[in-house]
């Protein structure tokens, strides 16, 4: 028996669930980092939030800031100093929307100024930064958000509540693809490990925090690189290919794979086990299908605008003053960001890592 799995009878309209209602205050916000995610933030909602004010754009390349500005009608200012920005634009919260290599300074400018922070993932490409900056949140009691948007899918909740019920027990899944045609603008720096960390840290985090959301704390790691698959570029210092293990505190454990090297039959999924469930994710989007041993099966698509729910958490969360629908903290990117260096640790030294 399969069932399609209707959003709109089991939730609120549309309207109530991202919470777009007309406020008389606006929350004013600064942007730091203005590259492709942030237009596509702007894009999928948040250029028309009502209760929304534009007031800095702060980036290294002031074309790209510009850019940003002109999407939403010219509102706010474009600035190349963030700390400049924060001061002149009073922000009431910040986007802080930077590549893995250039995380650190911007964040110790907003904690510095005790204002609440989105942050894309991953947080950082070093433990020491994300460990700093975490440090500073707790210290200011700082409302954070991380952009980990699987998270807020309709597929992915009704997984996690069916998962309370019972055990999780094993995993599988990851981004897999045959990587760049073109080394330029993005991928120039990401095939660069000292620039994007690899791609299990900048990109799979996305699934290493989906079953970290699922399953609970990770307890150890192990990894294994596969290099040497296709001739690269010299400064092409990523991995091929890898295979991550996962052992969890529950008892559970996972496999997590990532290529840039397998162009055929690739993709973005998760098949996810647990005592009395089976469900497989598929896509960017991750449209779920459940099975259960009555043979009852839930098939749930997945969501094409998802920006649009969690930047609505955090806005209103912002305006609250406490968390009112933010899924993934800073507390969520930093243990992500501590998954993915202990795989490259165990990549390195062919043992398992101890979280």
């Amino acid at each position: 028996m399969t069932m399609w799995y209707n959003a709109s009878a089991t939730t609120r309209s549309d309207d109530q669930e991202l919470g777009v209602v007309a406020m008389s205050s606006k929350i004013k916000l600064g942007f730091i980092g203005c590259g492709g995610i942030v237009k596509g933030h702007l894009e999928h909602g948040l250029a028309s939030f009502p209760d929304v004010e534009f007031v800095g754009w702060c980036d290294t390349n002031p074309e790209a800031a510009e850019a940003r500005r002109a999407e939403v009608g010219g509102r706010g200012k474009v600035y190349t100093h963030a700390g400049k920005m924060l001061d002149e634009s009073q922000p009431d919260a910040v986007y802080i929307m930077l590549p893995p290599f250039a995380h650190g300074p911007a964040e110790e400018a907003v904690v510095e100024r005790g204002l609440p922070f989105f942050i894309e993932k991953p947080v950082a490409i070093d433990l020491p930064t994300a460990r700093k900056v975490f440090s500073g949140v707790q210290r200011k009691k700082l409302l954070t958000s991380v952009g980990y948007m699987t998270r807020y899918r309709n597929s992915v909740q009704r997984v996690k509540e069916l998962l309370k019920k019972q055990k999780p027990v094993l995993a599988h899944g990851g981004w897999l693809g045959g990587g760049p045609d073109k080394y330029e603008g993005i991928w120039k720096w990401w095939v660069q490990k000292d620039k994007s960390g690899g791609q299990f840290l900048e990109q799979t985090t996305h699934t290493t925090d989906l079953i970290r959301y699922l399953f609970g704390e990770v307890k150890s790691v192990y990894a294994v690189p596969v290099t040497e698959r296709k001739k690269r570029p010299s400064f092409f210092t990523i991995e091929d290919a890898s295979m991550v293990q996962l052992a969890f505190a529950s008892g559970a454990a996972a496999n997590l794979y990532s290529s840039v090297s397998t162009s055929v039959g690739g993709g973005i999924f998760l098949s996810v086990w647990g005592t009395d469930l089976r469900a497989d994710f598929t896509g960017w989007e991750h449209t779920v299908r459940i099975e259960s041993p009555d043979g009852e099966v839930i098939q749930i698509p997945g969501e094409a605008n998802i920006f649009a729910k969690e930047d609505r958490a955090f806005i209103d969360s912002v305006k609250a003053g406490k968390n009112k629908g933010i899924l993934a903290t800073y507390e969520d990117g930093l243990r992500a960001t501590e998954i993915a260096c202990a795989a490259s640790e165990s990549m390195k030294s062919g043992k398992v890592v101890n979280l």
